[in-house]
């Protein structure tokens, strides 16, 4: 049988750092599956997270936000992956489960309805810029604040709040030419 090194409280170095993945691996599974929309490419960022976080578990643990450390550092894989892979496959919304994003009772138009903007919005997303679609994740799916991504990212608020605003104006715009007219999703008309 292997020996643990027992921490003081009673805890080993596996079971603590167990306890700090199990509260923060959905949420950083998330977001690496937002941007990279495959999920052998999110489970490897996430593992690479893990890797990186374990030597540095007691200084993680002293943190009191330990997540911003922990997306910080997914982020900045991220971001190294896309700049060293200009092409990658990115798995379409189709491939997915659609009884997981259609409700249980949908009538035929409007599960096609639903179905032909899943895709214009995958067409589109698939040809943002890899920052603007992670910082469009983050913020506007994930739900972080400015003041979170200031974290994660190193990022001015400033900078922050105009790549956002770019990201969605370049969002909008790949929406209205996937669609060939204007796009009824809120997006703002100008370019």
């Amino acid at each position: 049988m292997r020996n643990l090194t027992v921490i003081a409280g009673g805890k080993t170095v596996a079971e603590r750092f167990e306890a700090l993945m199990r509260l923060h691996y959905e949420p950083l599974y998330r977001a690496a599956y937002r941007f990279t929309r495959s999920i052998q490419e999110s489970e490897d960022l996430v593992q690479e997270v893990c890797v990186r976080a374990l030597p540095r578990l007691d200084e993680i643990e002293a943190l009191d936000q330990p997540r911003y450390w922990l997306m910080r550092v997914l982020y900045r894989l991220a971001v190294d992956a896309s700049r060293r892979y200009e092409r990658r496959h990115v798995e379409s919304l189709d491939a997915l489960d659609t009884a997981t994003l259609v409700s249980a009772d949908p009538d035929p138009a409007d599960e096609a309805e639903a179905a032909g903007a899943r895709e214009l919005l995958d067409r589109a997303w698939q040809r943002m810029d890899d920052d603007q679609r992670l910082l469009l994740a983050l913020h506007d799916i994930e739900g972080y604040s400015l003041a979170e991504l200031r974290e994660v990212t190193g990022l001015k608020e400033g900078t922050l709040k105009s790549r956002l605003h770019r990201a969605r104006l370049r969002l909008g715009k790949l929406l209205r030419q996937e669609n060939g007219h204007s796009v009824p999703l809120g997006f703002g008309a100008a370019q």
